[in-house]
């Protein structure tokens, strides 16, 4: 589907984990494409990193304004929602049932005119069964799908499948030495691979395009469909080495 792209009026757009791995590029490619940018981070502290100061300075120097709250900030979450028109959320994991916070403010603020959740990964109402240990991280972000369908927030659930980047890195460990891969299974099973980047682009897009408006929006480009093997096999192709498929493990 060709995503269609406002060039006139440009959404104010509200990132909550917009410092994380994969946040960080929303924020990016949300200025990239002229948006105002707002970041809900976590007040500055004296034991943040190093790594974690030097990327709000880069925000800063983007433009972007960083606004320091907490979840637990409602008045202060809902002040920020009526300034913008779209709220994104990059959340960790382990923080996917603060969302609900999010939620309550938004419905709050009364204005916003798309919610994106912080599903991306699979889509999880087609996984039939999952297995345990997925299951409950599953069940965990349905409830806030479930949550949001039945609210009146505009949205749109956006399921990218895996981070490019990350995954080739665990799969292949291109820059470990050794000279044997671990496959996982039988190294066949074919995954959906984005780029982190690419992934980020096409959310800034979705977000604004009326016909993504309470949908949901799979990023399946058939040319990143790939299996571990194949990517082996690309991988020696590219370096001129040769590696042992070695400790197979079988997920059952």
């Amino acid at each position: 589907m060709e995503i269609m792209s406002n060039s006139c009026n440009k959404s104010k757009i509200l990132i909550f984990g917009g410092t994380g791995y994969f946040g960080k590029h929303v924020v990016r490619a949300s200025t990239s494409f002229g948006h105002p940018t707002f970041v809900f981070v976590r007040p500055a502290t004296a034991q943040m990193p190093p790594s974690s100061l030097q990327l709000r300075g880069e925000f800063r120097s983007l433009g972007v304004t960083l606004v320091q709250g907490e979840l637990e900030e409602h008045e202060k979450m809902v002040s920020v929602l009526k300034q913008v028109d779209i709220v994104i959320s990059v959340l960790p994991v382990s923080a996917v049932p603060d969302q609900i916070k999010i939620i309550d403010a938004i419905i709050a603020a009364g204005n916003i005119k798309r919610f994106l959740p912080s599903e991306f990964g699979c889509e999880m109402d087609r996984i039939t069964p999952p297995l345990p240990p997925f299951e409950a991280l599953l069940e965990k972000k349905k409830k806030i799908r479930r949550l949001i369908e039945a609210s009146t927030i505009p949205y749109t659930f956006v399921s990218s499948n895996c981070c490019a980047a990350y995954f080739v890195n665990f799969l292949l460990h291109p820059h470990d030495p050794r000279p044997d891969i671990v496959v996982y299974g039988t190294g066949e099973a074919k995954a959906v691979l984005n780029w982190e980047q690419d992934i980020a682009k096409y959310t800034i897009k979705v977000a604004n395009d009326p016909r993504t408006r309470n949908r949901v929006v799979i990023y399946r480009p058939p040319g990143n469909i790939i299996s571990q093997n194949e990517l082996i096999s690309s991988w020696e192709k590219k370096t001129g080495r040769r590696f042992e498929k070695a400790c197979r493990v079988r997920i059952t």
